[in-house]
């Protein structure tokens, strides 16, 4: 019995110690970020963070596709507390639009986001991101 509660345990701690380590390496980019290349290796991921105002109807989004890559989330969360000082709920105020990457097969691509109004069309773009990204067999 002991055997195998010391079996469990080292297997948890191989776990999280697995997940830590590749939370840990993930890469992080943002705006500044933009035009510079990115090598990574296929099943690595990398997550694009850019400010984003959701109220002002302009939102970031992937601008084409690309087989090389697979969109693993797109998460929105807001700087600020719904509900002012006052107890109120709190109208309007930016936040961060993050975007999980992960390296599906090896070559190169270029990797474009746009920042826009969808329902308004190409003319609403106020900005782009674009990244060359390389991605070789580890």
């Amino acid at each position: 019995m002991r055997l195998l509660l010391l079996f469990v345990a080292l297997l948890l701690a191989a776990c999280v110690t697995t997940k830590s380590s590749v939370l840990a390496q993930t890469i992080v980019l943002t705006e500044q970020d933009n035009n510079k290349p990115l090598s990574v290796s296929v099943g690595e991921r990398f997550v694009i963070r850019f400010s984003e105002n959701q109220t002002t109807g302009y939102v970031w989004a992937i601008d084409g596709q690309t087989e090389l890559l697979v969109l693993q989330s797109s998460d929105y969360v807001s700087d600020m507390s719904p509900i002012n000082e006052q107890g109120a709920v709190r109208v309007g105020g930016g936040g961060k639009r993050t975007f999980t990457f992960a390296a599906q097969k090896s070559g190169a691509t270029i990797l474009k986001l746009r920042h826009w109004r969808p329902w308004e069309g190409d003319a609403s773009i106020v900005d782009t991101f674009s990244i060359p990204v390389k991605i070789e067999v580890k």
